[in-house]
């Protein structure tokens, strides 16, 4: 005899679904709006699903009486996102954003005892009180700083408050949060949430019963080649719906951090003058591997944005490309700087110097605000900044050698003054440079030191490339030998700080590092390893040394396998900020207020990463321009 079940919903939902095709369940799907004794009769179990709709589901008085009926009887319930169960009842409903689930039992589903799990932006209606008897599964913990799993303390297992999924009642088990779209709200691990959702539905018909595979929205699977990889990373920005007029009006920025419990993620929408000029490249790049006039076409018209509106033409602050459409008076030099590689690429290949004086006239004011060390501070604004502050930046050392912020501004130094002969250029290029390097490897870190030397790879190579000197040449090898310490057999750089002193790491409402503990299966695709393609490509062009080379087949083996792949258009061949390199797929702490791990920047990620490709694509042909 099949084990009957009503399951009770205004909706389908990825729970619901899952339960009509289990083999050994005969499933009745009913409303919670005119549920009755009768209607309940012959049920094994009942299957209360809230979390299809917005806020907590309140049955109406003759619906709940019935279930209560049902559940007196003996019969199990599961319910799921209700405002009221049994003879309790629940705060408001409130995000979870910042929130992780931890397993305090240990006997539920499998799952070991201290399991961290990610439910993304989801909604949860925290319980008032509990019953005397009431058994915690799944706790809700603020403050993160483990990555995948941590002890247990007592403390949480008697905070109710903080109950996320619980035994009532040796009939009821209760879920606060919306869990019945846990696929399509890509929770994380998918493993250990398949091991929950296994546990609740062996708890309600109470046997084990095989639950069939359904398909996450998302999956990890390479394609085949590396230029079908890089194509589907250039692709990617029409089918987001990134690419604002062709180009001719910039790009967005990408896709928000915050996955909703219905799937939905938000399009993060500020134009970022750095994320067009880095889209501008990656389709520069696109087009000298495929011959693609039209992506040439984009390139050009994303530059053309980045120069006519996004640059100052006249007045006190001539030069200076700011940093949004929003942040109008905001200048961050590193940003500004990849925004202008396109036009030193564009040079450097003989494929026109149309913005090239644009370019100078950026780095002119870069330069005019620089101290006599090289270096910036981390932006400057004109909002509060006095032209004689402005004077004094280029008076007073900065004393700020972080590569953050500094190292692609000097970076691009380099390469224009070796490309015209700028002998200022050089000179403050070199300068800067040497400034980080005296305090390397204790450089000023924002993320992690993982993405100081990630991001130093590029800049690097551009300071042996501009002098010549064996020295740079050698820093450029200190450099790779040190990242190499770094990588995890999947091919990617694990994020890593040896003395934790980031500024961003292990922080609580404001950015925050992927970083919770040195050797955590963490990778960064945001701040890190988005860096390592073009800055490994450069090397290896610089040095004419194959093994740079043998390094970055190895890394875009790495992100060829982590490029996502799904029927949804805003995720299809893009990357997401941070992956479990072990699970091999998008997990880590979810505490940065503004990119988290499922953030996707067009610029920053996408753009880099596949510009990168390109460029080892294209290994034989740019080879010969660095003679």
């Amino acid at each position: 005899m099949p084990i009957t079940m009503a399951v009770i919903t205004r909706d389908n939902s990825d729970l619901s679904d899952l339960l009509c095709r289990v083999r050994e369940l005969s499933v009745t799907v009913l409303s919670p709006d005119r549920l009755t004794d009768e209607a309940l009769q012959g049920f094994s179990c009942a299957c209360v699903l809230g979390g299809t709709q917005t806020e907590p589901l309140i049955l109406p008085a003759r619906s709940r009486t019935a279930l209560e009926n049902f559940a007196q009887s003996g019969k199990r319930v599961f319910c799921e996102y209700m405002q009221s169960f049994a003879l309790n009842y629940c705060k408001p409903a409130e995000s979870t954003r910042f929130l992780r689930l931890k397993c305090v039992a240990t006997d539920f589903a499998g799952l070991p005892q201290g399991t961290l799990l990610d439910d993304q932006c989801n909604r949860r209606a925290a319980p008032y009180y509990h019953a005397r008897d009431a058994r915690p599964l799944l706790v809700y913990k603020s403050g993160m700083t483990n990555h995948a799993a941590e002890d247990v303390t007592e403390a949480e297992r008697q905070d109710f408050t903080q109950y996320a999924l619980w035994l009532e009642t040796p009939q009821m088990m209760v879920c606060c949060f919306s869990l019945c779209n846990f696929l399509r709200a890509r929770f994380a691990p998918q493993t250990c949430w398949r091991q929950v959702v296994q546990g609740v539905v062996n708890w309600l018909a109470g046997t084990a019963l095989p639950l069939p595979d359904k398909q996450p929205c998302y999956r990890l699977q390479p394609r085949p080649t590396l230029r079908d990889c890089a194509r589907a990373g250039m692709e990617w920005f029409e089918k987001a719906d990134m690419l604002l007029q062709g180009g001719y009006a910039g790009v967005r920025e990408g896709l928000a951090t915050e996955i909703y419990p219905d799937g939905r993620q938000e399009t993060a929408k500020p134009v970022r003058t750095d994320c067009a000029g880095e889209a501008a490249m990656a389709y520069f790049f696109h087009a000298l591997a495929t011959d693609d006039a039209d992506g040439l076409e984009k390139s050009r018209l994303l530059e053309d944005f980045v120069y006519n509106v996004m640059q100052i033409h006249d007045g006190a602050y001539r030069g200076m490309l700011r940093w949004t459409d929003a942040a109008w008076g905001v200048c961050y030099q590193d940003d500004a700087a990849r925004a202008m590689l396109v036009t030193l690429f564009r040079a450097l290949y003989g494929q026109g110097r149309e913005h090239l004086a644009d370019c100078r006239s950026a780095l002119e004011f870069l330069l005019n605000t620089t101290g006599p060390d090289g270096l910036r501070p981390a932006r400057t604004d004109l909002l509060n900044m006095t032209p004689e502050d402005f004077r004094k930046l280029g008076t007073e050392n900065a004393d700020f050698p972080c590569a953050h912020y500094n190292a692609f501004y000097l970076g691009c130094l380099l390469l224009y003054g070796k490309l015209t002969g700028d002998e200022r250029c050089l000179t403050v290029g070199e300068c800067g440079m040497r400034s980080i390097w005296r305090t390397y490897p204790h450089t000023v870190r924002e993320q992690s030191e993982t993405e100081e030397l990630c991001r130093l790879l590029l800049p690097t190579a551009w300071l042996y490339y501009a002098t010549g000197k064996a020295e740079d040449k050698a820093l450029l090898y200190t450099l790779v030998h040190d990242l190499e310490k770094m990588r995890h057999p999947s091919g990617g750089y694990l994020e890593w700080d040896s003395d934790y002193s980031a500024a961003c790491s292990r922080q609580d409402g404001g950015e925050c590092s992927l970083l919770s503990r040195n050797g955590d299966p963490v990778v960064d695709l945001l701040y890190s390893n988005n860096w390592v393609p073009l800055g490994l490509m450069q090397a290896y062009f610089v040095t004419g040394d194959e093994e740079f080379y043998r390094l970055f087949c190895r890394h875009a083996d790495f992100l060829r396998r982590c490029q996502i792949r799904s029927g949804d258009p805003k995720l299809d061949g893009a990357w997401a900020r941070g992956y479990d390199v072990d699970k091999m797929e998008v997990f880590g702490l979810p505490n940065d207020v503004g990119w988290g791990p499922w953030a996707i920047e067009s610029g920053w990620t996408v753009a880099e990463i596949t510009a990168g490709l390109y460029a080892g694509i294209l290994k034989d042909e740019l080879k010969e321009y660095y003679r």
